[in-house]
């Protein structure tokens, strides 16, 4: 089977370039056939994913970070549904969070990875269906592959997003610095949740987190009971914790005990409704997706992945 290589050269500030050289040697050591693009700012790796497939393709194996992994997965879709049941999609970890890559256990090292993609198994994993607020009050659409959150966290990846201190400070060192700001800064806001049990919560909150996968933010083990293939996500809701509480509760992330915490609602779900009076930011797969009021919906064994 013929695969379509996807690569983000900008991935891990310059990374995946590193890492294609290495992939690039194993394919064609084990006569894999393929072909190969790079994405570029006006076009994204979803566009390409999306023509890929549409020419025929069924196996698209990506080279980046969380972000481009999930931007190529939603090539996968059109209108709501998939472009091709059958295709099949392999993960190359090349960024710097490489957070969806620790639960599915591809090895961050790009040799082995790669070897574990082309002897890996096929298996179907769920995606998290996410209906956002755009600026203009319409609607927007995105699916989840790892996790989606919003609050603290999605106000953290909306003021990145609207910096052009990137340009000057590099990607991470914008992102680590509005962090820090929003740990100072950042006012806990009023969110109700409607899960799909009927179950409501309506609180103030710091950050609401919905985790296909278990980890995200460089390795904060927001979900250790999360799975890909259950049909259901974690939900994790932080409340009105104030700086030093929200510190400590962020050692609890790395150590993957967040969810034990008494100022911590843990719940899983495959249907939530969020809302709130307050501009509340969402962020999915690291990606800014609008604001609240928002729907996030499990899609069961929605994507075929190989590694």
């Amino acid at each position: 089977m013929k695969a379509k290589i996807i690569l983000n050269p900008v991935s891990g500030g310059g990374v995946a370039g590193k890492v294609w050289k290495t992939v690039q040697k194993e394919l064609e050591a084990s006569n894999t056939s393929y072909d190969f693009e790079e994405t570029t700012p006006d076009l994204p790796a979803r566009d390409i994913a999306s023509k890929a497939l549409e020419n025929g393709y069924k196996w698209i194996i990506g080279i980046g970070g969380d972000g481009t992994l999930s931007n190529i997965v939603n090539g996968f879709f059109r209108n709501g549904k998939p472009i091709a049941k059958d295709a099949i999609f392999s993960p190359i970890p090349a960024g710097r969070g490489n957070d969806f890559v620790k639960t599915v256990k591809v090895n961050k090292n790009p040799k082995l990875a790669i070897k574990q993609v082309l002897n890996g198994a096929v298996r179907k994993i769920d995606l998290i269906d996410v209906t956002y607020t755009k600026n203009d009050k319409s609607k927007g659409q995105y699916y989840c592959l790892n996790l989606a959150d919003f609050g603290m966290g999605g106000e953290v990846v909306y003021k990145v997003n609207k910096s052009n201190l990137g340009k000057i400070l590099g990607g991470k060192a914008v992102f680590l610095l509005y962090s820090f700001l929003c740990l100072f800064t950042y006012k806990n806001k009023v969110i109700t949740l409607k899960l799909g049990n009927k179950e409501v919560f309506s609180s103030k909150s710091r950050i609401v987190v919905c985790a296909n996968g278990e980890y995200a933010g460089g390795g904060m083990w927001f979900a250790p009971k999360a799975k890909l293939d259950d049909g259901l996500f974690d939900l994790l809701m932080i409340k009105d914790v104030g700086i030093l509480k929200a510190m400590q509760k962020s050692l609890k992330l790395y150590q993957g005990t967040v969810s034990e915490d008494e100022q911590v609602t843990s719940r899983q779900t495959n249907y939530i409704e969020a809302d709130s009076d307050e501009d509340v930011f969402i962020d999915v797969d690291g990606e800014n997706m609008g604001q609240l009021p928002a729907t996030f919906q499990v899609l069961p064994q929605a994507l075929s992945i190989k590694c």
